[in-house]
């Protein structure tokens, strides 16, 4: 009897101690594992927005880079380290001529010299679209991650801004484009990773 009213004062002691969760309670302290793809696919409207909240109209933005890329982007950008800078921008200009590669944009104000360009294909990159948005290593687990964000930037600017863009359809047309410029490239030469491109003005 006494080893009976033990074993019961024992499994009574257990479930007073025992921590009961719900499903919902299990879930929040176990979240799903990061995906990239599911982060853009929620955050990428909210990523449009601060680009296009934080633009630096190109007309502005070329002559200070081309005068001095550091102080340029210490007043327009975000430093990426290593020297190079990732800069919110917008451009509004003519669409001049459109290849496999890239559209080229005839932008008001920008110096004799520069180029304007929009990346069709392999120059195509979330890097700048990501930095120029503020989003930093600590945002995500790890480096993986980080990167892998890049990667799927890229995956929806080009199916979902380019591809509903259709620029060599616009050839000749007035086109507004909100995205990134990283410095790091050819001099006078602006390549700006699209975020979103409408016709007119």
């Amino acid at each position: 009897m006494i080893v009976i009213g033990a074993a019961l004062i024992l499994v009574v002691m257990m479930v007073v101690a025992t921590n009961f969760k719900t499903a919902e309670q299990v879930r929040a302290l176990n979240p799903p594992a990061f995906e990239a793809s599911r982060y853009v696919d929620e955050n990428f409207t909210k990523i449009t927005t601060e680009l296009t909240d934080g633009a630096t109209p190109i007309a502005e933005l070329a002559p200070a880079v081309d005068a001095d890329p550091a102080a340029a982007g210490e007043q327009f950008g975000v430093d990426q380290g290593g020297g190079s800078f990732a800069f919110p921008v917008s451009v509004t200009g003519t669409v001049e001529s459109v290849d496999e590669n890239f559209a080229v944009i005839a932008a008001p104000g920008v110096p004799e010299g520069d180029t304007v360009r929009v990346p069709l294909g392999a120059a195509l990159n979330g890097t700048p679209v990501r930095d120029a948005a503020g989003l930093t290593f600590g945002d995500f687990p790890g480096q993986t991650e980080y990167q892998n964000v890049a990667n799927e930037l890229k995956l929806t600017m080009q199916d979902d801004v380019l591809a509903g863009a259709d620029l060599a359809s616009l050839q000749g047309e007035q086109v507004v484009v909100v995205g990134a410029f990283a410095t790091g490239g050819p001099a006078n030469s602006f390549i700006v990773q699209p975020v979103s491109i409408e016709a007119g003005s």
